[in-house]
């Protein structure tokens, strides 16, 4: 569960095609040598989603093993992680920082703090303290709800990152309002997936785990030299393109993947922090990263800043790369990228 901590220089679906003798979306081999031949995987609902863990290599007992720890560890940052749960860390901290500096596990504070630099970097377009904005709009409780002026102008000052004190030194943190609270619903399944990989690797093992929305690729599939991730076209089925990409960790964040409909209209759940308006910048937006958490929590920020701003904000990550798709003056899906993800892109007609 310890992670190390986010460093300043480096810092929902995608449709993942794994190559594998025979095809399909399934895992890659381990890198060395013929035992990605035998694979294991498994599912379990987790997170608020179904879970997949692929494990290839070793033994089936090594497998086993693996895939059996990755899936405890996912569970560990749900049961820390969760504002979901009553019983959960976030939960109690949430409850206690209005009142006194809370003392946070090392995972939990490291989360937190690669949050608050996706905030920082990204000027509040991303910001882990939107849960009141959230609620309002129904998406914790799926009643949809379209907040009034006053209702919007009420939550103001709750919305606000730079009103979460941390104290890197003594792992505390403290709220200056009361009524604020730390929702971690769009960056913990980043590192969830990411600690998940991490059973399989120190096994030896290649694997694939797939999350949601937040992938993570350990190992190469056999025979190739990159995994190949497919970009979704918002308005078909089928892909616009596919990135070839090394082993790390794939975030996607889209509103198609989660929505309420409110008056008739389809209101997608990424609200940005700013406005507390549901964001309608972008159609989605691909992050890869060899950083899940911060992989999970940048193509939040990206899809609210939107395709010039997004794809610069994305850039001051040295290792990060990323494709945005969004509606062009015609209406048209278009997309724009880094340059470190145009190298790898190639583009792909499936419909």
């Amino acid at each position: 569960m310890r992670r190390q901590q986010p460093q300043l220089a480096i810092a929902k679906h995608v449709l993942v095609a794994l190559a594998w003798a025979g095809g399909g979306l399934v895992v890659a081999a381990a890198a060395t040598g013929d035992q990605g031949r035998d694979i294991s995987r498994e599912f379990r609902y987790l997170m608020g989603t179904s879970v997949e863990v692929r494990a290839a290599g070793g033994t089936a007992e090594v497998r086993a093993e693996a895939i059996g720890e990755a899936f405890g560890a996912m569970a560990e940052v749900d049961r820390v992680m969760s504002n979901w749960r009553a019983d959960s860390e976030i939960t109690a901290a949430n409850r206690d920082a209005p009142d006194f500096d809370v003392r946070l596990s090392d995972p939990l504070f490291s989360v937190i703090q690669a949050g608050q630099l996706t905030a920082d970097r990204s000027g509040g377009a991303f910001d882990m303290t939107v849960g009141p904005a959230v609620k309002l709009w129904g998406f914790r409780s799926r009643k949809p709800h379209a907040p009034t002026a006053d209702e919007l102008a009420a939550i103001r000052s709750l919305v606000n990152y730079r009103n979460v004190i941390l104290d890197s030194e003594k792992r505390t943190m403290r709220f200056v309002r009361p009524g604020m609270e730390i929702d971690l619903g769009g960056i913990a399944k980043g590192f969830a997936v990411e600690v998940a990989a991490g059973s399989l690797r120190r096994r030896g093992l290649a694997g694939f785990i797939d999350a949601g929305g937040n992938q993570y690729m350990l190992g190469l599939p056999p025979g190739k030299s990159s995994w190949t991730v497919g970009i979704r076209d918002p308005d078909h089925e089928g892909l616009l393109g596919v990135l070839e990409l090394p082993e790390g960790s794939v975030s996607t964040s889209a509103q198609y993947a989660n929505f309420l409909t409110i008056d008739g209209r389809k209101v997608g759940h990424i609200i940005d922090p700013r406005t507390l308006v549901p964001c309608e910048t972008s159609l989605s937006v691909t992050i890869f990263s060899p950083d899940g958490t911060l992989a999970d929590a940048a193509s939040k920020a990206a899809f609210v800043l939107g395709p010039a701003k997004g794809v610069a904000f994305i850039d001051s990550f040295p290792m990060m790369l990323g494709v945005i798709a969004y509606r062009d003056a015609a209406g048209k899906v278009a997309l724009a990228m880094t340059d470190r993800a145009r190298k790898v892109y190639r583009p792909v007609v499936t419909r």
